[in-house]
């Protein structure tokens, strides 16, 4: 198999880089046409060369980037094919009554039940083993399928995989659909996790789960009794909402993780990059695409979240155009946080939404170059939060610019204890899975970065005093302070008073003893143990215990 191949129906004076090869046959990874077979079909090529001012030198160099974009997202994609085994048994709901359908999926081998939705009352299950609840003759019982297609459906319906709703599709249309789905139902992995960096993972009460609240299916559900995620692939439909929502980015997109995405977006210096999810058609888009502008094909469109849009900001040092039809709630948040940012900074907007024609046409006008912003780091291995925050310190610099305020969807402010209650536990620090709150030995004390902080208030739940963790959310703060670890809570070590080991924090020391030096009141010994460490605490007591029975002994 070759690498790029291109089909050529357009212009016959078209001049391509000679790594792409002109064809009208052949196999390749990547093709501009589906004209040709290929591993994946690249329409912005076409959209790009047919619409672009760019020279024809800039459109031949151009275009080449655009193949080696899709290249480098394909070598570190970690997308996962599945096969499963199904059958032809198909459940139609319909109230107008879908005969002639029936009847041609009977004839290719399908065994077809029609029922209306006064009939249906659920369904459940995966493609391949479905079962759906069925209301007839006041009784209700179940039917097993492979597949349920529903002519206008409700929410609850296309929750699992194998449901689809066929309103508007011909009846030639749906047979050939599910001759695709059967007998091997393919799927993909679109989503890969980390626990480690969960906020919802083995909590002791829940404080996330946003990524299961915002899935349209049933792909993302949450085990509450021991808060645990449970991932179904095969009901997900890789549209990534789960992702941009992820506050500390456990959840990665498989088609193009981070360090894919950080990757190509280094191609894309000195470029304007128009972000095209798979779903919008390029074909029939007719407009004047200025010189500069590439289009950066994705394959989804609502995980993208801030930590994307900032990347791409600074990696191609210009404005960014988002062509979609629809915006996730956490892409949204995102776009409104790094808008707020450019305009403090740079007093330009970042990023340009475009849900039509008219509005893409409006934005490329508007869309240029940003003096002084262009800045390329190095991603590799990064968690999202980490990333926006070396991206947003290197804009603030030595400045205080003032506050960013932050949507629902995308969790940022600060943490403060109280000094004087804090006992310096660490319960906090081993509450906090992204290293956000830390402890430094040597000063012994607590310290906190605010610009990697989920702000999931697990460090709150986790504190043993009352009202000494406060979280202030909903806001970035556009100073140097808060991209460093600052100190929070320091204490003195106290010191054993029986060998001089230093053994826990003096207020730690203090606090048990408020609590117990009452009930030890009575008893000396014991109430020493209250100052001792450990090691001297167990040799107190024994030896106390040792001078009451050599003082038996001799009392005869």
């Amino acid at each position: 198999m070759k690498e790029f191949g291109f089909y050529n129906d357009f212009d016959d004076s078209l001049m391509l880089n000679e790594q792409i090869e002109i064809a009208k046959e052949g196999e390749y990874l990547i093709s501009n046409s589906d004209k040709l077979k290929a591993d994946i079909i690249a329409p912005e090529i076409n959209f790009y060369l047919k619409n672009s001012s760019d020279s024809v030198l800039d459109k031949a160099k151009n275009t080449l980037l655009l193949y080696e974009a899709r290249a480098h997202g394909f070598d570190l994609a970690r997308d996962v094919e599945h096969e499963k085994e199904v059958g032809k048994n198909v459940v139609i709901v319909s109230n107008t009554g879908r005969e002639k359908l029936a009847e041609i999926l009977k004839e290719n081998g399908f065994k077809v039940i029609e029922i209306t939705h006064f009939e249906m009352k659920f369904v459940y299950g995966a493609a391949g083993e479905l079962s759906v609840i069925m209301l007839r003759e006041n009784d209700e019982f179940e039917v097993d399928c492979d597949f349920l297609l529903v002519e206008n459906a409700r929410d609850y319906m296309l929750k699992q995989s194998g449901c689809y709703e066929i309103a508007n599709m011909s009846d030639e249309n749906v047979l050939n659909f599910m001759l695709e789905k059967s007998p091997k139902f393919k799927y993909k992995t679109h989503i890969f996790y980390d626990s480690t960096i969960c906020q919802y993972h083995e909590r002791r009460q829940e404080i996330c789960g946003r990524c299961a609240d915002v899935c349209p299916t049933v792909a993302i559900l949450k085990e509450d009794a021991t808060k645990h995620l449970v991932f179904s692939h095969i009901d997900c439909l890789g549209c990534g909402g789960c992702i941009s929502v992820c506050p500390s980015g456990a959840l990665d997109y498989s088609y193009t993780p981070r360090v894919a995405f950080g990757e190509i977006a280094k191609m894309y210096k000195g470029k304007i990059a128009l972000i095209v999810p798979k779903k919008m058609d390029l074909a029939n888009l007719s407009l004047n695409l200025p010189a500069g502008v590439l289009p950066f094909a994705v394959e989804g469109e609502k995980w993208l979240h801030e930590a994307h849009f900032m990347t791409l900001l600074q990696e191609s040092g210009a404005s960014v155009i988002f062509y979609t039809d629809f915006v996730s709630r956490g892409s949204k948040d995102a776009i409104d946080i790094v808008n707020q940012i450019y305009e403090i900074k740079f007093a330009r907007k970042a990023v340009y939404v475009a849900m039509n024609e008219k509005e893409l046409k409006d934005a490329l006008s508007k869309a240029t170059l940003i003096e002084g912003s262009q800045h390329s780091i190095a991603e590799y291995a990064m968690p999202k939060r980490e990333i926006f925050a070396k991206r947003l310190e290197w804009l603030v610099g030595d400045e205080n610019l003032g506050v960013v305020k932050t949507g629902e969807n995308i969790s940022y402010g600060t943490v403060e204890i109280n000094r004087d209650t804090c006992t310096l536990c660490l319960s906090c620090v081993g509450a906090c899975n992204v290293s956000a709150l830390v402890t430094d030995t040597k000063t012994n004390s607590i310290m906190f970065n605010p610009s990697i902080c989920t702000n999931c208030g697990y460090c709150e739940v986790s504190c043993a005093e009352k009202d000494t963790i406060v979280l202030k959310r909903g806001e970035i703060e556009l100073k140097p302070e808060y991209f460093v670890y600052n100190e929070l809570a320091r204490d003195e070590l106290f010191a054993c008073i029986e060998c001089g080991k230093e053994f826990a924090t003096k207020k730690a020391v203090e606090k048990i003893a408020s609590i117990m030096g009452p009930k030890f009141a009575s008893d000396p010994i014991k109430h020493k143990t209250l100052y001792c460490c450990a090691d001297c605490k167990a040799k107190v007591m024994v030896q106390a215990q040792i001078e009451m029975m050599q003082k038996d002994i001799f009392n005869g």
